[in-house]
């Protein structure tokens, strides 16, 4: 079975047109019909229904288009990796990066990459998380990492969870709040809510706001600030309450108290992702990295 071949099958599921998916394939329309017939022989099953001058995929068709997807797209990218291998050429990382508990766990896997591989370079990239999912679709990125929350991630992307956290949020000294770990929703009620606004080109958090109205804080007033600095003075004048963007704890100032919402089961996540067939080498070594990291902790943890 060639490659070819399958390209030339791919082309007709697409089109559902002979003329068109010859066209497409740069050969003759009885050309690529009698390709597809003898794939047809060669499977042992119908690929398409003809009748007439419409064409429609079998179901068996149908599904063995989307297998050979997959597959082509694996092949090309093969292809694509070995040819940097035998010219020669470093396996360069891009990686695209948006939410702050990326300076938590990046920089250890980062050096550790570039031990393994001294030659290749490394490229950081920052934007909103739709710009860094398009960027990765588009293989402009090797690996993203991002919060993950409200996103509806598919089969095209292998996907590491790096940390898994409930929200908090911040107070000031003077709060009747400051120095507790747990809070009921009902103790914030109309208290007015800091809240971050997203990277550049990100649209507003809709999830964010979601989550406050599973809390019954909908109505609370919310006033939007540009950085993490800003809403932490905010916070300390005793002006309101801010959501604590996740692995910014430690940079607080010591008269801000953090706390959690009492019963609340929703977690916020950091997760690394790649696509699916990998059609990147030096995403597939930084992978790896991660997946080695995380068997050691288990590890670690099963033996403690």
């Amino acid at each position: 079975m060639s490659f070819r071949r399958i390209e030339y099958f791919l082309s007709v599921a697409k089109h559902l047109n002979f003329t068109k998916a010859a066209r497409e394939c740069y050969v003759a329309q009885a050309a690529i019909s009698q390709q597809i017939k003898q794939f047809e022989e060669e499977l042992g099953f119908k690929l398409f229904n003809r009748g007439g001058a419409s064409v429609s995929l079998t179901p068996a068709g149908e599904y063995f288009a989307k297998q050979c997807q997959a597959v082509l797209a694996q092949y090309n990218g093969a292809v694509k990796q070995a040819r940097f291998l035998a010219e020669g050429k470093k396996r360069d990382l891009r990686l695209g990066i948006n939410g702050p508990y990326t300076q938590e766990c990046i920089p250890d896997y980062l050096r550790r990459f570039r031990q393994l591989y001294p030659e290749a370079s490394i490229t950081l990239q920052e934007g909103g998380r739709k710009e860094m999912l398009e960027a990765l679709e588009e293989e402009k990125l090797d690996v993203i990492v991002i919060p993950d929350y409200g996103l509806a991630l598919d089969q095209r992307f292998d996907v590491l969870e790096l940390s898994s956290e409930r929200p908090k949020f911040m107070t000031g000294p003077q709060s009747p709040l400051a120095g507790r770990q747990y809070v009921a929703p009902s103790e914030l009620a109309g208290q007015t809510i800091f809240r971050i606004e997203g990277s550049v080109g990100e649209s507003p958090n809709q999830a964010r706001a979601d989550y406050l109205d599973q809390l019954g804080l909908g109505a609370n007033p919310v006033q939007q600030v540009k950085t993490f600095l800003e809403a932490s003075i905010l916070v300390q004048a005793g002006l309101g309450i801010a959501p604590l963007p996740e692995g910014m704890e430690r940079n607080l100032s010591r008269d801000v108290s953090v706390f959690s919402i009492e019963g609340d089961s929703f977690r916020i996540r950091t997760v690394a992702l790649r696509l699916l067939p990998s059609v990147s080498l030096a995403g597939d070594h930084f992978f790896q990295l991660i997946r080695e990291d995380q068997a050691a902790q288990r590890q670690r943890l099963q033996t403690q």
